[in-house]
């Protein structure tokens, strides 16, 4: 296609999801209509592959300029109201807890009790369960406390972690240029509109995480691998992915080098530490009551009953180390490693497909690129939702929403094969 040609593809490719930003930023909750919401969802994601096929060659000053357009339309979101998760108002309300003395994974600190009634403001009406703790680990709790201290907003929060998905660009350009890999690659993240909606639009903190993910990975590019231990131990304290990240990178990394970063990370729960009570007490109602959108974990349910946690956290642990043997190139193995994690999960909401982003990019399987898709369809829990009422999407709506990615899967496989004959 003639350069000239394809910037203008590329430009009207961009209109849908600029349209559909708009949209989000104008309305704000989406909760009360999922269906205009995936309606404005699948015309971003048309937008989207047109903008991917139509960017492919092009030129320093398209792609600069496609990044700038990306930018703008998360500055769009990150003042509107959460769209579709009230998630963030937690983080807001935990790290304002912290500065007024509190500990968020303190069962008398749970956002229920009576010694925060003072703080109690809109931030607090959003937070979600309120009779349980905080859940992440110590490194994001001492990240929300400082955002908060800057600015006690949501906006404030949702701007942080803009910030932080503009670093993994960062890193995953500088990636790109070392593995030799076309640069226009990065707009598979940047134009996602998974990442509008999740990372702007609701305030979900995966980039975080993400960000030690994609400087691990930059890391163990390196001869030495400076550091790439220390990254990943650092994102196990803010998300628990990238700790199954290190199993199935284990044979890449130095086990002294993780173990000595393991123990430095431990630290962070020192001041913590007074607290593991409620903690204990709140992860272990999420993996008894908290399941949603479940594929493989429901057989794990029905095989081992009130065992099925721990038999899936086992089952997590053998699919990893099987990952880390027998697959030694790093963006596939990270994808295989987030997979399991999905199949095995009690719970997966469609922010969870965040965690394929960097491996999409790296050119791990376009079917990473199809469930970060179709994991947009779990939001039809929210059609005759009523508070009170079941939480989950039927089986017809999961079959869709995993299908088209193993369907993807199996095309891939048929390429490479057809690929290896012909050579």
């Amino acid at each position: 296609m003639p350069l000239a040609r394809s910037t203008a593809a590329l430009a009207l490719g961009g209109l849908l999801p600029t349209l559909a930003c708009a949209w989000w930023a104008a309305t704000g909750d989406q909760r009360g209509s999922p269906r205009a919401h995936l309606l404005a969802f699948a015309l971003a994601s048309l937008g989207y592959l047109a903008g991917l096929r139509a960017a492919r060659g092009c030129g320093p000053g398209a792609l600069r300029a496609s990044l700038g357009l990306a930018l703008l339309w998360r500055l769009l979101l990150v003042p509107a109201p959460p769209l579709l998760s009230d998630d963030v108002h937690r983080y807001v309300w935990e790290g304002r807890i912290q500065l007024h003395g509190g500990n968020p994974y303190a069962w008398r600190d749970r956002p229920e009790a009576e010694r925060w009634t003072a703080l109690r403001d809109d931030v607090w009406q959003g937070v979600n369960h309120k009779s349980y703790t905080a859940i992440y680990p110590p490194l994001w709790q001492l990240v929300a406390r400082g955002v908060v201290a800057l600015h006690d907003s949501v906006a404030a929060m949702k701007l942080f972690l803009v910030l932080c998905e503009a670093g993994c660009w960062l890193v995953l350009a500088r990636l790109l240029r070392r593995r030799g890999q076309a640069p226009e690659r990065l707009l598979i993240w940047a134009w996602h509109p998974a990442a509008l909606v999740e990372i702007a639009g609701s305030g979900h903190n995966e980039p975080f995480g993400l960000l030690f993910v994609t400087l691990a990975l930059l890391a163990l590019e390196m001869p030495r691998r400076p550091g790439a231990a220390a990254a990943l131990a650092a994102g196990a304290l803010a998300k628990v992915v990238p700790a199954l990240l290190a199993l199935a990178w284990l044979r890449q990394l130095r086990l002294r080098n993780l173990a000595l970063a393991g123990l430095a990370g431990l630290a962070l729960y020192l001041p913590y530490l007074d607290a593991r009570q409620g903690l204990v007490r709140t992860l272990g109602a999420y993996g008894q009551f908290w399941r949603f959108n479940e594929t493989g974990f429901a057989l794990v349910a029905a095989l081992g009953g009130g065992a099925a946690p721990a038999l899936a956290a086992g089952l997590l642990v053998v699919a990893l180390l099987a990952i880390a043997w027998r697959v030694p190139e790093l963006p596939r193995a990270g994808a295989l490693a987030v997979a399991a994690w999905l199949l095995l999960s009690p719970s997966v909401l469609p922010w969870y497909a965040l965690w394929l982003l960097p491996f999409a990019v790296l050119g791990a399987g376009a079917w990473t690129t199809a469930f970060s898709l179709s994991s947009a369809l779990a939001y039809l829990v929210y059609v005759g939702y009523t508070p009170g009422g079941a939480w989950q999407v039927g089986a017809g709506v999961r079959l869709v929403e995993y299908g088209l990615p193993v369907l993807a899967a199996l095309a891939g496989a048929r390429r490479r094969r057809a690929g290896e004959g012909a050579a």
